[in-house]
């Protein structure tokens, strides 16, 4: 009985999860093409940052990382960026993953160091592929606009996440469950 309890509440999760992966990447899309200054690299900056570490607080790793990595490689795809679709998966994805491994416990020092390590994890990324889609020097001026880009992410996606949070406590329920309500 317990086992088949377990197995309900799985699928129930995961069906549950469907909407809100598709919604929230949706919304990171927009939201990645919403502000797009461009790079010397063919590239651009863009919010999306802001709802990378978002998805990641509110929602954990794993479907952090789907939203992380779907809704800005979504964005290259529609904005004429192609070459970057798969490396844009990879790394805005993992920047989620590795936030919402790195950050167990709401408070302010947790959330910053996981954030940072992550963001700088997606500038060594954004360089990697900088340097094999246009090389290496100018993916080297990149660095400066993608640490600012990652920074005001970290800024926003916080901030939204901490009105989110005491506007809907339940809202760390779906994602991050060592969080508490409240704490």
């Amino acid at each position: 009985m317990a086992q088949e309890v377990k197995n309900d509440i799985k699928k129930a999760l995961q069906v549950n999860t469907i909407p809100l992966i598709a919604i929230m990447t949706a919304v990171t899309t927009v939201l990645t093409m919403l502000v797009k200054i461009p790079t010397p690299i063919r590239g651009y900056l863009n919010l999306s940052d802001t709802m990378i570490y978002f998805s990641a607080y509110a929602f954990g790793p794993w479907v952090g990382g789907i939203i992380g990595g779907l809704g800005p490689a979504l964005s290259d795809l529609i904005s004429g960026y192609p070459q970057w679709a798969i490396f844009t998966f990879v790394i805005d994805g993992l920047q989620a993953v590795l936030v919402g491994l790195l950050f167990k416990k709401f408070n302010p020092a947790n959330i910053i160091i996981g954030s940072v390590v992550a963001g700088v994890w997606k500038v060594f990324g954004y360089f990697i592929a900088g340097g094999i889609l246009s090389g290496f020097g100018p993916a080297l001026g990149e660095i400066a606009g993608n640490s600012f880009q990652m920074a005001v992410g970290l800024i926003v996606g916080f901030a939204l996440f901490t009105a989110v949070r005491q506007a809907y406590p339940p809202l760390v329920r779906l994602g991050n469950l060592g969080i508490k309500a409240g704490e």
